[in-house]
């Protein structure tokens, strides 16, 4: 029997590895700390006719993983989400311009954000290994950023009822595609827009309420 000493001493270390376990499920399942994004771009880079001409989906097996900045997210989340008309509306779809009724979320590698178009900024939700619950592809596992388009479908009142509340809510999210379609071919950034996705594990990676459903992602990469 070893001493009582050497005991205690294997009772503290193990008890300090349990701690450091829990410690580490904790951390991986809060909340990304928030993150103030740079000012967008608003002059230079690609014309827009251009930029139409020259847009493409990345391809599947050719999909770039280079990093994007800050300001590249911040410009491309900007055009995204519509309220970019300097405080006279917003350039996606809307109802008596009230917000429309579809959110960015931002997915990268260890952490999960919501978009807040009018603080400019990264509000977190969750941080760990997200990435791999959002989707089965391995190309858009290696994306630095993957952009998921949510549905608010509860913002919707009594038009949530009804069919073309869910349409709306679609087409809205055909538009904010297609705004950051043109930021990226502008900025060389590579996106592909799909409607395939791990759906529970999106549900489960970015929290959300009854009511909010993923519509798409656009999984982005720098050329």
């Amino acid at each position: 029997m070893p001493p009582l000493r050497e005991v205690f001493f294997l009772k503290c270390v193990k008890n300090l590895i349990f701690c450091a376990i829990c410690l580490c499920v904790f951390v991986s399942t809060a909340a990304s700390a928030d993150i103030n994004l740079p000012k967008p771009l608003k002059s230079g880079g690609m014309g827009v006719f251009s930029a139409i001409e020259n847009r493409a989906s990345g391809t599947r097996g050719a999909f770039p993983a280079g990093a994007i900045s800050d300001e590249e997210l911040s410009t491309i989340l900007w055009a995204a989400a519509g309220k970019n008309r300097n405080g006279d509306g917003w350039t996606v779809p809307t109802a008596g311009g009230l917000s429309p009724y579809a959110v960015v979320y931002v997915v990268m590698k260890d952490s999960a954000y919501l978009y807040d178009p009018e603080a400019n900024k990264l509000i977190g939700v969750t941080n760990g290994n997200v990435i791999n619950n959002v989707t089965n592809d391995n190309f858009v596992k290696k994306a630095p950023v993957v952009l998921v388009f949510v549905s608010s479908t509860d913002s919707l009142g009594a038009m949530g009822k009804l069919n073309e509340g869910n349409a709306l809510a679609y087409n809205i999210t055909g538009a904010m595609a297609q705004n950051a379609y043109l930021a990226c071919e502008s900025l060389k950034i590579s996106a592909r827009y799909m409607v395939s996705m791990n759906a529970d594990g999106v549900n489960k990676v970015l929290k959300l309420k009854k009511g909010h459903i993923p519509v798409a992602i656009l999984p982005l990469g720098k050329r």
